[in-house]
């Protein structure tokens, strides 16, 4: 019984560890250009908004992020409705740009 125990207690941290370096990792890719640039002559906590590639709108406030000021949403992402007519922007992803296959 009181081996069972002591491993059950040296599990908990172990486990907390690996949680833990999950999460830091979990934050340390490429910062979104546009939503850094959305934010390039403001400070901390106003207001920002930047349009995607798929015609929506993110609107939040500029926080620091990885040492650099960018837009962080805070709302709802909305739809930007093109005027009828109008092709859709074209979006492409360079997926392979951060090794990703």
């Amino acid at each position: 019984m009181a081996i069972k125990l002591k491993n059950s207690l040296t599990f908990i941290p172990v486990a907390l560890l690996f949680f833990t370096l999950g999460y830091a990792n979990a934050h340390l890719g490429p910062l979104n250009e546009i939503a850094v640039k959305a934010c390039a002559t403001k400070e901390k906590s106003q207001m920002c908004q930047y349009e995607g590639g798929h015609n929506d709108l993110y609107l939040g406030t500029c926080q620091y992020m990885a040492d650099e000021l960018m837009c962080v949403r805070n709302q709802p992402i909305q739809f930007i409705e093109q005027p009828e007519g109008t092709e859709q922007t074209k979006h492409t992803h360079n997926d392979n740009k951060y090794g990703f296959n």
